[in-house]
């Protein structure tokens, strides 16, 4: 990232149904994956989704601090 100012998130999301279910946001891409995948395990492939992002947050912006 060019700018310091950016923070670099990886939020999980998980799908049930067509409903979002549940939303994580990690500093740490692994950990990301590891809840992913633990996720994927226990989903049912027709019905449900899980996804993986990466999000850049503009910390001038932020209203909470990341500590």
């Amino acid at each position: 990232m060019s700018n310091d100012n950016n923070l670099r998130i990886w939020v999980a999301v998980r799908v049930q149904r067509g409903f979002v279910a549940d939303i994580r946001a990690y500093n740490d891409r692994a950990a990301a994956c590891r809840t992913e995948r633990s996720w994927r395990q226990r989903m049912n492939p027709d019905y449900d989704e899980t996804g993986l992002s990466a999000v850049a947050v503009n910390m001038r912006h932020a209203t909470a601090r990341v500590t």
